[in-house]
Formats: structure tokens, sequence, C-alpha cells
């Protein structure tokens, strides 16, 4: 039977549930290796290596493979975050999320070069605010732009959708100006929110869809993303090297079970590409997040509304989220070093508010000026 006679909600389903043959595809290759290492490749580690370096082999082995599907678990079956509750904000800036919310005083900006005092927008967090207590996996068409989902007949938004907005306090527009609303979700969407078409929900601080997990990469799993690739990255390269090493000592023996040869061979073959391309895919996204910036949000840019005046700006030079490399590093994996090599939920803030740099912020100024 044809897709068409399913209703939107019926194919959302179907999708969903397809989408864990690449997620099941996934924790059978690393059950496999792991299994694979301990038959194969463990017995030559015991035989030419002392009891410790065997013993430290083995830890490392198994800490790699226990962090790499602890933190891969957390990506699929956590929730990225969604700004349904948004609409329910009182007028002091209340909100219900699924997060520790950060309340954003008032306060004006720097002043610039001429000694006049800038504007900036209420209720958000600078940069300059210290508080320390605080692709190819991307499906290009699985989230909405803000055109498509925002205003699919072009309407202006109603009096009660402009108010919802206005209560976020967005410095994010759509192009033409208005701000940011979802009409799938019937909420306005916060600052780097997008909806993603295959989850059916608008997801905060939206990096991408990923096939692999089943899931987006949001605010609350872009810490457990980013480990994930770390974690894999170094297990496959472990595995690899470790393979490789003794493969290349027993070429020259006789073996009597020669499935042996053949398991390291898959091994290696398996190991060794994943391990390359995970490694570029992992600098990438370490990258964008030195830089604050979403995968999206590197394709697309943003269209930044000045405050005070009907002026907008869509650049992809100019990151306001861009706070530096130390400050954009601690919004995601939160202040407690002893959390940081683990997937727990230390992010700092509510995914619907973000400080922004003031340096920025000003030239975006001066740009509309």
């Amino acid at each position: 039977m044809k897709l068409q006679y399913f209703s939107t909600w019926d194919r959302r389903k179907i999708f969903k549930a397809l989408g864990f043959i690449p997620v099941a595809l996934t924790l059978g290759l690393l059950a496999w290796s792991l299994k694979a290492s301990m038959t194969s490749v463990m017995p030559l580690v015991k035989r030419d290596s002392s009891a410790v370096l065997t013993t430290l082999w083995l830890l490392l082995l198994v800490a790699l493979w226990v962090l790499t599907l602890w933190s891969y678990f957390v990506c699929i079956f956590r929730n990225p975050g969604n700004p349904r509750a948004v609409s329910a904000m009182g007028a002091h800036g209340s909100t219900i999320t699924n997060g520790p919310y950060i309340r954003v005083s008032n306060r004006a900006a720097e002043p610039n070069a001429s000694g006049v005092q800038g504007r900036a927008t209420p209720r958000r967090r600078c940069a300059d605010d210290d508080d320390d207590n605080n692709s190819e996996d991307s499906d290009g068409g699985a989230y909405d732009s803000d055109n498509e989902s925002s205003s699919e007949s072009g309407d202006p938004l109603t009096e009660e959708q402009m108010r919802q907005s206005e209560l976020l306090y967005a410095i994010t527009v759509k192009e033409n100006g208005q701000p940011r609303y979802c009409l799938k979700c019937n909420v306005p969407k916060p600052d780097r929110a997008h909806h993603c078409s295959v989850c059916g929900i608008c997801v905060l601080k939206m990096d991408h869809h990923c096939p692999w997990l089943n899931n987006c990469v949001g605010f609350y799993t872009h810490k457990a993303f980013m480990l994930f690739l770390i974690y894999t990255t170094l297990y496959c390269t472990f595995v690899f090297v470790s393979t490789l090493v003794f493969f290349i000592r027993i070429m020259s023996m006789t073996m009597d079970d020669d499935s042996v040869f053949l398991e390291m061979i898959i091994l290696m073959i398996l190991a060794g590409p994943f391990a390359m391309c995970l490694s570029g895919f992992a600098g990438y996204h370490i990258y964008l997040l030195a830089r604050n910036e979403t995968t999206l949000e590197s394709y697309e840019g943003n269209t930044f509304k000045v405050s005070g005046n009907s002026s907008r700006t869509r650049s992809n030079k100019v990151n306001l989220f861009n706070v530096g490399a130390k400050k954009n590093f601690l919004q995601v994996f939160g202040t407690s070093k002893a959390h940081w090599f683990v997937p727990t939920a230390t992010t700092v803030g509510d995914g619907i508010r973000f400080p922004i740099s003031f340096e920025s912020y000003n030239e975006l100024q001066r740009t509309q000026s």
C-alpha cells in the first residue's frame, strides 16, 4: 500500500520505526567488534604481553566501548528539547522547560566608540556577564526553514501569535522581519530552534536530524552527541591499531584456526575506515562547537534583528552567539569538570535564550546605521 493512503501521523510513526534499522545495525557492529576483539585479539595480547599490559589493554577497550554505548543510548532516547511550553510563558519571563531556567535581566549595551550607549535586546544575557554557575550525517530535508514552517500561506501572524513571540525576546527573525513562529507546532520559535519534519516537533538549538540516532541533535543531546563522536573515533582507532599490530605478528605463523585470521581482517576493514571518517566528522563538529554554531547555522546563517528598529540582516559572517571558545564549550559541557567526560545533563541554560557577543552586536548596529 502506498504511503499517501496513510495520515501524516501514521507516516511519521512508520518512518520512526524504520529509523531503528540503522540504530540496530550500529548496536550490532558495536557488539560484534567487542566480541571479535575479545576472542581474536585478546589471546594474542595475553600471549605476547605482560599481565599488567594485558589488563590495561582490556580496561581501555571496555572503557571506550562502555562510554561509546552510554553516549549513544543518551543520544537515542533523550528528548533534544522542544519549545511547546513556551506558549505558557508569563509576562515576567517565567516558563516551564525540561532544564534549568536562567532568568535574563535587562542590560544596556556597552558604549560604542563614539560614546553613544547602544541598545541591547531585553532580558538577554550578554557575553561579558561572567557566571560560573551556569552533513553527511544530516538529512538535508529533515528540517523546515522559517518560511516553510512559519507561514505556509504567507499571511501575517495573528495578534495572539505575535504576543507569544514577543515574550521570547528573540534576536533572530524571518527574512521578512516577522517573528519566527511554527504553525505546525503552534508555538513561537526561540532563537536557533527549527522544526524537524521527521520527528514532527520543533527542536531547541537544532543541529541536525541524525538517521543513525533516529533522533535530532539539539540542545539537550548536543553534549552526548559530541562525546559519542569522540569516543567512537577513539574506540575504532584503538581496535584498528591493536588488531593491525598483532595481525602483522602472526602473519608468518601457522594457525590451527583460520577463522581468527578472517575475523581480524574483517575487524580491520571495518574499524579503519570508520576511524578515518569519524575523525573528520568529529573534527568538524569540534570546530562548530568552538564557534558556538550548529550545522544548520553554518549552512544558512541567521537573520538578526537589531533591537529598537526594523532593520534586519542575514549574514554567515557575523555570529552573535559566538562568545569565545571557552565559554562556548562551557555552555554545552557545563562548568563541572567531573562531568565533562560522561553524557550527563550538564548543559547550561534552557535552550530558549543564549548569551550574545556585544562586539558582534555593535558591529551589526554599525552596519544598519
